[in-house]
């Protein structure tokens, strides 16, 4: 099944204007965005985009409320109060959220402000975050892959006086998502949204994939001395046999795991930090996470900010399944927030097997690479029966069971 992903090559930056205007240019129908954000208990506002023959050919975005003299300043903590459950998809709703608390977080980090106390002038802001996740999802994208981006020197005159082209609120939230940068004395913009949006939904990894169409985002101006600038946004597929980065030479072991026909397939990992949930509650969703379809559930202990004791959730699944068990944790747990992404698997060839043992005939569970039996090891659930019904130690039933499993094995490999 092909992988939806876009590509942005943000050679002069990323601003939502720039994003925006490139998604327009890849066939976001405008009428279907301001319907879905007018559904929404907002200020009013106004969506336009034009066509632009420069600095390149693409499409110019703008977003303005209709009456910004009225405009109140926007208190970020109120956020949750204004997109309640039901207002959109969870999978554009959650991302919101999340980029709207990473503002909050750097903000209050560089002000010294209560994150409580955080607001922004109005609320212009969240509508470009919305409309921005929102497009993507009207698109059908899957991910998102983000080149490296240009870090502006210098400063400019601000409402507050001198500040720096990057943005330090901007600047901070990329350096949790370890962005790539490079330097230039261009000036290079990478406005707040950008940066939320880049924090939240884009990769800095390689990927390779294959281009099916090209948008530009474009500021008007002929030149970036004058104002104009764009981004360059390439929609691609990318399939199970692009996915992989180019190889080196294989090594022996490779060659041996190759040699030996082992199989390969796709899961999707997902993970999430949580640090206030009780034990009995993250017991339960384990079991429920395995019930939905998940093929393992792993709780890590690790140590969160502030030095509070937390727990890595990760969870392994197959790729048709991810959507469904990342909104289970969405529901079920206190997250903001699921990682996820999709990785290739080698696995060795297993089988169930039935053999006489001198506890009788037992399920044992086979390992081959190709046809080469590698190890056997018996199944927990069918020692616990026979200890049950002899009334004798598992450790016991466990030990004499694999002494007899590990003969299996010898007996086999001789023959071979």
């Amino acid at each position: 099944m092909e992988h939806r992903v876009v590509y942005l090559d943000c050679y002069d930056g990323i601003t939502a204007p720039l994003l925006l205007g490139a998604l327009f240019d890849i066939g976001l129908d405008l009428n279907a965005l301001k319907k879905a954000m007018a559904a929404l208990s907002l200020p009013a506002h106004t969506i336009t985009s034009q066509k632009q023959d420069a600095p390149v050919s693409g499409r110019s975005a703008r977003l303005a409320l209709d009456a910004p003299e009225k405009a109140v300043p926007w208190r970020l903590a109120d956020t949750p109060a204004l997109l309640p459950p039901g207002t959109l998809k969870e999978l554009v709703r959650q991302p919101v959220l999340s980029m709207v608390k990473h503002i909050a977080q750097t903000t209050s980090k560089l002000q010294k402000l209560p994150i409580e106390d955080v607001s922004l002038p109005d609320i212009t802001t969240l509508l470009w975050l919305i409309a921005l996740t929102l497009g993507l999802d009207m698109l059908n994208v899957d991910e998102n892959y983000v080149s490296p981006l240009p870090m502006a020197t210098g400063s400019r005159q601000g409402p507050h006086g001198w500040e720096p082209l990057l943005l330090p609120e901007a600047l901070e939230m990329l350096i949790r998502v370890e962005a790539v940068w490079y330097s230039t004395p261009d000036n290079k913009q990478v406005s707040l949204e950008g940066a939320a949006f880049l924090s939240e939904l884009a990769s800095f990894e390689p990927v390779n994939f294959s281009v099916t169409q090209v948008g530009y985002g474009c500021v008007p101006g002929k030149s970036a001395s004058d104002g104009g600038q764009s981004l360059r946004l390439c929609l691609g597929n990318l399939s199970p046999s692009s996915r992989r980065a180019p190889q080196p030479a294989p090594s022996p072991v490779q060659t041996t795991l190759e040699q030996a026909e082992s199989e390969t397939d796709w899961v999707t990992v997902l993970e999430t930090n949580i640090d206030n949930m009780s034990g009995e509650l993250l017991g339960g969703l384990l079991d429920h996470l395995l019930e939905l379809g998940a093929l393992d559930v792993s709780y890590t202990p690790m140590q969160m900010k502030k030095n509070r004791p937390a727990t890595l959730i990760r969870v392994i699944a197959p790729p048709e399944l991810g959507e469904q068990l990342a909104m289970s944790l969405l529901r079920e747990t206190t997250t903001l927030g699921v990682r996820f992404q999709h990785m290739q698997r080698l696995k060795a060839r297993r089988e169930p097997r039935t053999i006489q043992t001198s506890f009788g005939p037992m399920l044992v569970k086979v390992k081959y690479l190709g046809e080469q039996l590698i190890s056997a090891s018996p199944e927990y659930e069918e020692c616990a029966r026979v200890a049950r019904e002899r009334n004798i130690p598992l450790a016991d039933v466990y030990e004499v069971a694999r002494s007899e499993v590990q003969t299996l094995i010898i007996g086999s490999r001789k023959k071979t």
